[in-house]
Protein backbone atom coordinates (compact mmCIF):
# COMPACT_ATOMS: atom_id res chain seq x y z
CA UNK A 1 0.00 0.00 0.00
CA UNK A 2 2.62 2.57 0.80
CA UNK A 3 5.51 2.16 -1.31
CA UNK A 4 2.98 2.04 -4.85
CA UNK A 5 0.48 5.22 -3.06
CA UNK A 6 3.64 7.23 -2.27
CA UNK A 7 5.07 6.85 -5.37
CA UNK A 8 2.31 8.42 -7.10
CA UNK A 9 2.22 11.19 -3.98
CA UNK A 10 5.80 11.88 -5.24
CA UNK A 11 4.80 12.10 -9.14
CA UNK A 12 1.77 14.37 -8.23
CA UNK A 13 4.14 17.04 -5.68
CA UNK A 14 7.38 16.86 -8.10
CA UNK A 15 5.56 17.68 -11.36
CA UNK A 16 5.11 21.10 -11.13
CA UNK A 17 4.83 24.36 -8.59
CA UNK A 18 1.54 23.78 -8.75
CA UNK A 19 1.95 20.50 -8.04
CA UNK A 20 3.51 21.17 -4.72
CA UNK A 21 0.94 24.36 -3.94
CA UNK A 22 -1.85 21.56 -4.60
CA UNK A 23 0.29 19.46 -1.83
CA UNK A 24 1.19 21.96 0.40
CA UNK A 25 -3.13 23.00 0.11
CA UNK A 26 -3.76 19.84 1.01
CA UNK A 27 -1.39 19.78 4.33
CA UNK A 28 -3.20 23.10 5.37
CA UNK A 29 -6.51 21.74 4.81
CA UNK A 30 -6.01 19.00 7.09
CA UNK A 31 -4.95 21.03 10.13
CA UNK A 32 -7.74 20.75 12.66
CA UNK A 33 -9.91 18.75 10.73
CA UNK A 34 -11.08 15.34 10.59
CA UNK A 35 -9.92 13.55 7.06
CA UNK A 36 -13.56 13.36 5.88
CA UNK A 37 -13.69 16.76 5.64
CA UNK A 38 -11.29 17.62 3.35
CA UNK A 39 -12.30 17.15 0.34
CA UNK A 40 -14.88 19.54 0.84
CA UNK A 41 -12.00 22.24 1.99
CA UNK A 42 -9.65 21.22 -0.81
CA UNK A 43 -12.57 22.65 -3.28
CA UNK A 44 -13.48 25.28 -1.53
CA UNK A 45 -9.62 26.64 -1.42
CA UNK A 46 -9.35 25.66 -5.33
CA UNK A 47 -12.22 28.09 -6.10
CA UNK A 48 -11.97 30.20 -3.48
CA UNK A 49 -8.07 30.40 -2.27
CA UNK A 50 -7.54 32.44 0.82
CA UNK A 51 -11.05 34.05 0.43
CA UNK A 52 -12.29 30.21 1.63
CA UNK A 53 -14.77 29.85 4.69
CA UNK A 54 -12.02 27.12 5.36
CA UNK A 55 -9.28 29.38 5.70
CA UNK A 56 -9.22 30.37 9.64
CA UNK A 57 -6.03 31.10 11.58
CA UNK A 58 -2.57 30.69 10.10
CA UNK A 59 -4.25 28.92 7.01
CA UNK A 60 -4.85 32.23 5.68
CA UNK A 61 -1.96 33.35 5.30
CA UNK A 62 -0.39 29.93 4.09
CA UNK A 63 -2.69 30.13 1.10
CA UNK A 64 -1.63 33.70 0.36
CA UNK A 65 1.89 32.97 1.05
CA UNK A 66 1.44 30.11 -1.69
CA UNK A 67 0.21 32.13 -4.28
CA UNK A 68 3.54 34.40 -4.35
CA UNK A 69 6.10 31.40 -3.09
CA UNK A 70 4.99 27.99 -5.18
CA UNK A 71 7.77 28.01 -7.62
CA UNK A 72 10.79 28.64 -5.37
CA UNK A 73 9.23 26.12 -2.74
CA UNK A 74 8.47 23.53 -5.57
CA UNK A 75 12.78 24.18 -6.77
CA UNK A 76 14.13 24.45 -3.62
CA UNK A 77 12.01 20.85 -2.01
CA UNK A 78 13.39 19.07 -4.99
CA UNK A 79 16.84 20.19 -4.25
CA UNK A 80 17.05 18.48 -1.24
CA UNK A 81 14.47 16.05 -1.53
CA UNK A 82 17.06 13.35 -0.23
CA UNK A 83 17.33 15.16 3.32
CA UNK A 84 15.24 14.95 5.86
CA UNK A 85 16.32 18.15 7.92
CA UNK A 86 16.43 20.49 4.63
CA UNK A 87 13.29 19.21 3.52
CA UNK A 88 11.42 20.37 6.81
CA UNK A 89 12.99 23.10 6.82
CA UNK A 90 11.78 24.27 3.56
CA UNK A 91 8.57 23.37 4.25
CA UNK A 92 8.49 25.28 7.88
CA UNK A 93 8.82 28.75 5.89
CA UNK A 94 4.85 27.89 4.94
CA UNK A 95 2.97 29.65 7.18
CA UNK A 96 0.73 27.63 9.35
CA UNK A 97 3.33 24.49 9.07
CA UNK A 98 5.16 23.55 12.16
CA UNK A 99 7.20 20.58 12.76
CA UNK A 100 4.43 17.91 12.24
CA UNK A 101 2.81 19.22 9.40
CA UNK A 102 6.27 20.08 8.04
CA UNK A 103 6.64 16.25 8.26
CA UNK A 104 3.35 15.12 6.42
CA UNK A 105 4.44 17.22 3.49
CA UNK A 106 8.30 16.06 3.35
CA UNK A 107 6.63 12.31 3.39
CA UNK A 108 4.23 13.37 0.60
CA UNK A 109 6.70 15.10 -1.32
CA UNK A 110 9.53 12.79 -1.02
CA UNK A 111 8.98 9.45 1.54
CA UNK A 112 10.48 11.56 4.37
CA UNK A 113 10.23 12.33 7.69
CA UNK A 114 6.50 11.70 8.67
CA UNK A 115 3.55 13.27 10.91
CA UNK A 116 3.32 12.58 14.72
CA UNK A 117 -0.07 13.49 14.85
CA UNK A 118 -2.52 13.04 18.40
CA UNK A 119 -2.91 9.46 18.24
CA UNK A 120 1.03 8.75 17.04
CA UNK A 121 1.95 11.40 20.18
CA UNK A 122 -0.08 8.90 22.49
CA UNK A 123 0.95 5.85 20.96
CA UNK A 124 4.46 6.71 21.07
CA UNK A 125 4.45 8.59 24.06
CA UNK A 126 6.91 11.63 22.51
CA UNK A 127 7.67 14.34 24.54
CA UNK A 128 5.63 17.64 23.41
CA UNK A 129 8.77 19.41 23.13
CA UNK A 130 9.85 17.06 20.23
CA UNK A 131 7.11 18.54 18.38
CA UNK A 132 7.39 22.04 18.88
CA UNK A 133 9.68 25.08 17.40
CA UNK A 134 9.89 28.46 17.35
CA UNK A 135 10.16 29.52 13.76
CA UNK A 136 11.15 33.10 14.34
CA UNK A 137 14.36 31.39 16.18
CA UNK A 138 18.36 31.56 14.90
CA UNK A 139 18.51 29.38 11.97
CA UNK A 140 20.77 27.09 13.71
CA UNK A 141 17.91 26.66 16.56
CA UNK A 142 15.37 25.74 13.99
CA UNK A 143 18.11 23.29 12.40
CA UNK A 144 18.73 21.50 15.61
CA UNK A 145 14.91 21.45 16.51
CA UNK A 146 13.94 19.85 12.55
CA UNK A 147 16.63 17.67 13.19
CA UNK A 148 15.49 16.25 16.42
CA UNK A 149 11.46 15.99 15.02
CA UNK A 150 13.07 14.19 12.46
CA UNK A 151 15.42 11.85 14.23
CA UNK A 152 12.61 11.20 16.32
CA UNK A 153 10.21 9.65 13.37
CA UNK A 154 13.10 7.84 12.16
CA UNK A 155 13.00 6.24 15.98
CA UNK A 156 9.54 4.98 15.52
CA UNK A 157 9.69 3.10 12.68
CA UNK A 158 10.24 6.03 9.58
CA UNK A 159 7.75 6.80 7.22
CA UNK A 160 6.75 3.54 6.00
CA UNK A 161 5.31 2.50 9.62
CA UNK A 162 4.39 5.53 10.47
CA UNK A 163 1.66 6.09 7.33
CA UNK A 164 0.73 2.05 7.44
CA UNK A 165 -0.31 2.23 11.12
CA UNK A 166 -1.85 5.50 10.82
CA UNK A 167 -4.18 4.62 8.23
CA UNK A 168 -4.82 1.52 9.66
CA UNK A 169 -6.01 3.30 12.64
CA UNK A 170 -7.98 5.89 10.64
CA UNK A 171 -10.34 3.26 9.06
CA UNK A 172 -11.12 1.48 12.66
CA UNK A 173 -11.95 4.17 14.55
CA UNK A 174 -14.13 6.06 11.54
CA UNK A 175 -17.75 5.82 11.14
CA UNK A 176 -18.87 2.34 9.41
CA UNK A 177 -19.07 2.75 5.53
CA UNK A 178 -16.36 5.66 5.52
CA UNK A 179 -13.53 3.70 4.52
CA UNK A 180 -15.13 1.08 2.10
CA UNK A 181 -11.30 -0.66 1.83
CA UNK A 182 -9.91 0.19 5.18
CA UNK A 183 -6.88 1.52 5.44
CA UNK A 184 -6.17 1.23 1.55
CA UNK A 185 -8.99 3.86 1.19
CA UNK A 186 -7.56 6.31 3.22
CA UNK A 187 -4.03 5.95 2.31
CA UNK A 188 -5.54 6.57 -0.91
CA UNK A 189 -7.36 9.36 -0.87
CA UNK A 190 -4.01 11.20 -0.50
CA UNK A 191 -3.40 10.10 -3.91
CA UNK A 192 -6.44 11.70 -5.45
CA UNK A 193 -6.03 14.77 -3.47
CA UNK A 194 -2.77 15.19 -4.73
CA UNK A 195 -3.38 14.45 -8.50
CA UNK A 196 -7.09 16.09 -8.51
CA UNK A 197 -8.97 13.54 -8.42
CA UNK A 198 -11.54 11.89 -6.32
CA UNK A 199 -13.59 8.45 -6.55
CA UNK A 200 -15.32 6.49 -4.28
CA UNK A 201 -12.91 6.85 -1.38
CA UNK A 202 -15.36 8.18 0.32
CA UNK A 203 -18.81 7.80 -1.46
CA UNK A 204 -21.11 10.12 0.88
CA UNK A 205 -18.57 13.05 -0.14
CA UNK A 206 -18.24 12.67 -3.93
CA UNK A 207 -17.51 16.04 -5.29
CA UNK A 208 -16.42 15.23 -8.55
CA UNK A 209 -18.38 12.30 -10.18
CA UNK A 210 -16.82 13.24 -13.66
CA UNK A 211 -13.56 12.83 -12.65
CA UNK A 212 -11.96 9.31 -13.33
CA UNK A 213 -10.22 7.40 -10.48
CA UNK A 214 -6.55 7.70 -11.23
CA UNK A 215 -4.42 5.23 -12.02
CA UNK A 216 -1.57 4.58 -10.52
CA UNK A 217 1.48 4.64 -11.96
CA UNK A 218 5.04 5.62 -12.10
CA UNK A 219 6.70 8.18 -13.65
CA UNK A 220 10.53 8.38 -13.96
CA UNK A 221 10.46 11.50 -15.60
CA UNK A 222 12.14 14.83 -14.42
CA UNK A 223 11.29 18.20 -14.96
CA UNK A 224 13.27 19.95 -17.58
CA UNK A 225 14.77 23.48 -17.56
CA UNK A 226 12.43 24.50 -19.90
CA UNK A 227 9.89 23.84 -17.11
CA UNK A 228 11.40 26.24 -14.71
CA UNK A 229 9.62 29.68 -14.00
Amino acid sequence: MYQQHMQACHDACQSSPDGTARMLRFVLATIQQQLETVPDIMADFETAGADSRFAFGSKKAGLQWLEAHASETYWDALAVADNDVELLKVFLRVPGLGLVKAGFAAQLFAGRVGCLDVHNIRLYNVREQVLRVNKNAKPETIHRRASEYAETCLRLGGPVSLWAHWCEYKAEVSPAGNWPEGGESVSMLHVEALHGTWWHTLPQFMLYEETPRYELHAHDEEPTDGQRQ
